[in-house]
């Protein structure tokens, strides 16, 4: 490691996975552990997927490849041949956590699965990210972010009435599922370090999404009720164009007046046409809000106030007039955010392979006396083969022989 004054220094974790658990192995990694970042000969999939450093297609100029593996040193090791799985159990034995995300029983077909593994390392913790997890009906049916989001039930969440389900942009199964890896992992590794004893965590990304439905399942398991958004079926609550995007407006809930009060407060101060007649105490019911009619007067007299006005603005002033009316921010918004440029939240790291500096989101905490840092980009391929088998005892000339028969892969100018 090259800072043993991280927080995490003294911990390794072997990443045996792309796009689906390399934001747990970067969560560790940007706190100082060492991580290292295991590809097979053909690469991490991940390296060819859009958008590239400034549109160009290259091993290296992935950004989605850049931001999940950051600070980790990479190998690249053919764990399918005899020697690859001698220098696998070599690594695992000086691990801590092995965070993989193989179909369920590939790598006890290798030889490599968790009762092989905790035989050289008792401590390890064993992290494997599956689609739906080790066993039952569907643990063997293939899967995308796509199918994770809609088995776990986000996907039909995000609609309202009978119209389609909505997908978020982003492979957010995939996170979701990492982010439980990364949690149930450093848990563990208390635990091991506490008591010696390793652990094997089965992590399903359908049971990961699931969690994130709040208490959507509880309602149909307690009174039958089906759910879904309520966004836009109720006047008052929904996402209304204004002049340079979105605005959302909650100025309803039950039948409060605190929120609904001020915003027509504001309508009426404005001399929108038509305003006061939501002063009416029948727009404090619910019921009468969600009828089709009201949706529709509501929408008449609000619309023509909000595109008249910026996002910024709407916010700004709402938080002064005591609205609930907030700006739906699409990425150039949220880059661009005073609230987050005023903390830093973006960090630049300058790219050596790249030739260019690259941008990337911060952590999502700030800890007082627990340093998360950049220190490094992603590791070019093969870039720490050959430091990493010399950490484990192999010479020069046994690295050329493995290099020679396509066990390992070494960047040129670091062999």
């Amino acid at each position: 490691m090259e800072s043993k004054t991280s927080p995490l220094a003294d911990v390794r974790v072997l990443e045996l996975a792309g796009e689906v658990g390399s934001c747990a192995g970067k969560m560790f990694a940007d706190l100082g552990a060492d991580v290292i970042h295991i590809e097979p000969p053909q690469g991490d999939p991940a390296r060819r997927y859009q958008p590239f450093y400034k549109d160009v297609p290259s091993t290296e100029g992935s950004l989605e490849y850049q931001y999940f593996n950051t600070n980790k040193r990479g190998m690249v090791l053919d764990i399918t041949t005899e020697e690859g799985k001698e220098i696998f159990l070599k690594l695992v034995k000086t691990a801590d956590i092995l965070i993989e995300n193989e179909r369920p029983g590939y790598l006890d077909q290798l030889g490599l699965g968790y009762s092989q593994l905790s035989a050289v390392n008792p401590k390890l913790v064993h992290v494997a990210i599956t689609p739906f997890g080790q066993d039952g009906p569907y643990k063997d049916f293939p899967q995308s972010d796509l199918v994770c989001m809609a088995m776990g039930g986000f996907l039909y969440l995000a609609g309202k009435d009978d119209e389609k389900p909505s997908r978020a942009y982003g492979d957010q199964a995939y996170m979701m599922g990492s982010l439980y890896a990364a949690m149930g992992s450093i848990i563990a590794l208390y635990h091991a370090e506490a008591t010696g004893e390793g652990q094997f965590l089965d992590v399903s990304m359908q049971e990961s999404v699931s969690t994130a439905l709040e208490n959507a399942v509880q309602y149909y398991d307690l009174e039958g009720i089906i759910r879904r958004s309520l966004i836009g079926a109720e006047a008052g609550y929904g996402t209304y164009p204004c002049r340079d995007g979105y605005i959302f407006v909650m100025a309803a809930m039950g039948k409060n007046r605190y929120l609904w009060d001020p915003f027509v407060d504001w309508l009426i101060e404005d001399k929108i046409e038509g305003a006061e007649v939501l002063r009416g105490d029948e727009w404090l019911d619910p019921l009468y809000r969600r009828k089709e009619e009201s949706v529709e007067t509501f929408k008449k007299i609000v619309e023509p106030f909000l595109m008249n006005k910026d996002k910024l603005f709407l916010y700004e002033e709402s938080q002064r007039r005591k609205c609930c009316v907030f700006p739906v921010s699409s990425p150039k918004d949220v880059y661009n955010n005073p609230q987050l440029q005023y903390r830093k939240f973006f960090k630049t790291m300058y790219h050596e392979a790249l030739g260019g500096e690259i941008h990337y989101p911060g952590p999502a905490y700030d800890m007082t006396e627990m340093k998360w840092e950049l220190s490094k980009p992603a590791p070019v391929f093969g870039q720490h083969t050959s430091e990493i088998l010399q950490e484990l005892g192999y010479t020069p000339d046994q690295i050329a022989v493995l290099v020679k028969g396509g066990v390992v892969v070494v960047k040129e100018d670091a062999a």
